[in-house]
């Protein structure tokens, strides 16, 4: 029987959406785990966010400060 292991990217998109996700909450897993706070996290530097927060495949800051105030007006909305 042969298994398939995954990817170390698919890992470690795995490993932050089951920390982070939460779908009862604003936003997709992306942007959740864009909005992550976890800087001692050894994955906080290469966790998944959407597309456009990446620049040259850095996390562009100024795009992911974007993300959380687009989830902060919307759960103020709600």
């Amino acid at each position: 029987m042969t298994t398939t292991r995954p990817s170390y990217r698919q890992a470690i998109n795995d490993m932050c959406e089951r920390c982070v996700y939460d779908p009862r909450a604003r936003g997709g897993w992306r942007e959740q785990v864009a909005d992550c706070g976890g800087i001692s996290c050894p994955l906080y530097d290469v966790r998944p966010v959407p597309r456009d927060c990446a620049t040259d495949g850095l996390i562009d800051d100024a795009k992911v400060a974007e993300v959380r105030r687009k989830l902060q007006r919307s759960t103020a909305a709600a």
